[in-house]
């Protein structure tokens, strides 16, 4: 039987000197035309080089949120200041920025369709690689609070599909991702994180 992959939680500093990283990137990721920017960033394992999208600086400015009473008072002042820093290059670029994540979302929905066709096909594989793969759910979510009404029709019908086949494909489970994860992501928003194959 395979291995179920999972998401761990990460080191709250490292997460938020990779946010900080993502945030002074914002505005050249936004005004270029590429979907993925590669960020270097100085964390507690040494240089890390991360694929950087618009989705998952939302994710992971989300998810230190929700966790800031893991922070030192002095990591939550810089988590403030990124967060206002990041609020700030959006709205200047909001046009630009919201053209990006929407390619970002069709990609995301393109890799989710091609993964719930591979678990029809192999059950056991799918399975193991289940809560790894709802990442692109996950970061379409955010997505969706950034974009508002400026969800096209197609990707607003694309999303109904993908999210009928994972309803189809599933049955109630409990959170998917290290628990540490569970209070950024209740079960009322982020369901697909509460079901396994």
């Amino acid at each position: 039987m395979a291995k179920t992959s999972i998401l761990v939680a990460g080191n709250p500093a490292d997460d938020l000197a990779i946010a900080e990283a993502m945030t002074q990137a914002l505005e050249d990721y936004t005004i270029n035309n590429e979907l993925y920017r590669t960020v270097v960033v100085r964390t507690s394992e040494g240089d890390q080089r991360l694929q950087m999208t618009g989705g998952d600086l939302l994710t992971r400015l989300h998810r230190l949120q929700a966790t800031r009473d893991q922070l030192t008072p002095d990591q939550q002042t810089r988590l403030d200041a990124t967060q206002k820093a990041a609020v700030e290059a959006i709205r200047s670029l909001r046009t630009r920025f919201h053209e990006r994540l929407q390619r970002e979302m069709k990609a995301r929905l393109d890799a989710l369709q091609w993964y719930l066709g591979e678990l029809a096909q192999d059950v056991a594989r799918a399975r193991a690689e289940f809560p790894f793969e709802m990442r692109n759910r996950q970061r379409i979510e955010e997505i969706l609070q950034e974009l508002g009404s400026d969800v096209t029709p197609d990707l607003k019908n694309n999303l109904g599909e993908v999210d009928h086949r994972i309803r189809m494909l599933t049955r109630p489970a409990s959170f998917v991702w290290d628990e540490q994860l569970k209070p950024a992501f209740p079960s009322n928003s982020y369901w697909y994180l509460y079901v396994m194959p």
